[in-house]
């Protein structure tokens, strides 16, 4: 064999191997990001959930250097984009903003959600936790906690409580402090906290739950009255109202937002969306915007989410047991 033929033989292994290394995950993971990035929010635009996301697109194009689109699949309680996630190519360029909601109350309420956390997503990381609150019309004439249950007792129609979905963990946390009070509360659904908490300021519905952030515009022009939290704590942005708990109510829901791209796609993928991801909670004017919602900016790695994910499931499993529901 001459000398020619054997360098011949040796140029074409080289080209083979780069190319079967360029078709390979870990290469294509290598040369992420090569183009757009959309993030997927299940709820309408303009909610907090939705301008966090977008806050956080923006952030993270300045980083990648590349197009961060925000779309709103919404319906279902985050359920739709949640499936349009499962579907998508696993590149890292199609990712998900979701609440616990989607994460944990879903699956354990839908005998058929069209998705499986464990094995459908891969977890980038942990966004922010949130406060939520329970709020009134200021048509409604109801000033705190011991009205609402009195006007309940005294007209049922009153005790309609509007949530932002469906077998949602406010409706659930409603339905034990029905059954603990004797008070007919109900759960009234929406599409989103926007519609709902538009209806409330309105007049058209008694009272409702759902992140502070989405109350505090309407709480301010005098359009609705937050009488409490239902998490552990005060909120600085409002001191002066109590907790559910402090009042003698126990509630206690924690509500918090993740990360979320499609299962398989490549680890070093995976990491560097996540460091993107924490480098843009850290930047000032993303905390200062969430700050504004009433948003708790939360970096953490993607073992941290599905921790936070399973200690979850196993809390809420009981209590949604305990309850009327019937899994759809």
């Amino acid at each position: 064999m001459t000398v020619f033929s054997t360098m011949r033989r040796r140029m074409f292994g080289l080209v083979a191997f780069a190319l079967a290394a360029a078709a390979s995950p870990a290469s294509a993971a290598g040369d992420f990001p090569s183009g757009p990035i959309r993030i997927l929010v299940g709820f309408p635009a303009g909610g907090t959930i939705d301008v966090v996301a977008r806050q956080v697109a923006e952030q993270m194009r300045e980083e990648l250097g590349v197009p961060v689109t925000v779309e709103n699949p919404t319906g279902a309680g985050g359920q739709l984009a949640a499936q349009a996630l499962k579907r998508a190519a696993p590149d890292g360029r199609t990712l998900m903003l979701a609440p616990d909601h989607t994460a944990v109350i879903i699956p354990l309420t839908l005998a058929q959600p069209g998705f499986d956390v464990a094995s459908d997503f891969a977890p980038i990381g942990l966004v922010a936790n949130y406060a939520g609150a329970l709020a009134v019309s200021q048509a409604s004439g109801i000033k705190d906690m011991s009205g609402l249950l009195a006007a309940a007792k005294a007209d049922a129609k009153a005790g309609n409580v509007g949530v932002s979905a469906a077998g949602s963990k406010p409706q659930f946390q409603l339905d034990a402090l029905a059954r603990k009070q004797g008070v007919p509360l109900a759960s009234v659904p929406f599409r989103g906290s926007v519609p709902m908490v538009q209806d409330l300021a309105g007049g058209h519905l008694t009272a409702g739950i759902t992140a502070l952030g989405d109350f505090l515009e309407f709480h301010r022009a005098g359009k609705l009255k937050v009488i409490a939290m239902v998490g552990d704590r005060r909120s600085a942005v409002l001191p002066e109202v109590p907790t559910a708990s402090e009042l003698g109510y126990p509630m206690r829901i924690d509500f918090w937002v993740g990360m979320f791209a499609p299962a398989g796609t490549p680890k070093p993928t995976v990491e560097r969306l996540n460091a993107v991801l924490n480098k843009a909670l850290a930047a000032p004017k993303v905390q200062q915007r969430m700050a504004g919602l009433v948003f708790e900016p939360r970096a953490s790695t993607p073992a941290e989410l599905s921790e936070r994910i399973a200690a979850e499931t196993k809390h809420w499993g009981p209590i949604i047991a305990a309850s009327d529901w019937v899994r759809q």
